[in-house]
């Protein structure tokens, strides 16, 4: 499926609209089983929403809507698997990975796999050796991770406001 996808860089308040959308689609069917829906719409509200993310993209954050063309529709048309962002942290020499989702009905597919390639090309280009991002601890998708090559470095509880924290594990993966 993969060679299929394409990927289109953030730029426009059109596109910015459609991430916050995914965003909410994703998150509530997927976190709220794991964190509950007040925690799900506090993170959605103060960290996918459409300011939240025009604020990250000014802030150099890079924001990807993730795609396969419709059929039955005009060529330019796709049917939006998800979205990925990330942010280059050249000092550091490390690339963190901000956002990976997948549509529930685009999982299992090699989306997420896609993603993942597409931002480390983005990092080798760049020179930064060490990908990084942080999951939910209770998230299925770590053990996703863990299969492409990630290594859980630390176990991080972040206070988050709201009465809310993220309790996460920190995973690292060397891509050059």
């Amino acid at each position: 499926m993969n060679t299929e996808i394409h990927f289109v860089a953030v730029h426009s308040a059109e596109h910015i609209a459609q991430v916050a959308e995914l965003a909410r689609n994703i998150w509530v069917e997927h976190y709220t089983p794991i964190i509950g829906a007040a925690q799900v719409d506090y993170m959605l509200a103060n960290f996918q929403s459409e300011r939240a993310i025009a604020q990250q993209l000014a802030e150099g954050y890079e924001y990807f809507l993730v795609g396969l063309p419709a059929t039955n529709t005009p060529s330019a048309t796709l049917n939006w698997l998800g979205y990925c962002a990330a942010q280059s942290q050249v000092a550091a020499r490390r690339f963190f990975i901000s956002k990976l989702y997948v549509t529930a009905a685009a999982r299992g597919q090699g989306v997420g796999r896609a993603m993942l390639e597409h931002l480390s090309q983005r990092a080798r280009l760049r020179g930064l050796p060490t990908l990084w991002l942080t999951v939910n601890k209770y998230n299925p998708a770590l053990q996703q991770y863990l299969r492409w090559g990630f290594v859980n470095v630390a176990a991080i509880v972040a206070d988050i406001g709201g009465g809310y924290v993220m309790d996460d594990f920190k995973l690292e993966k060397q891509v050059l």
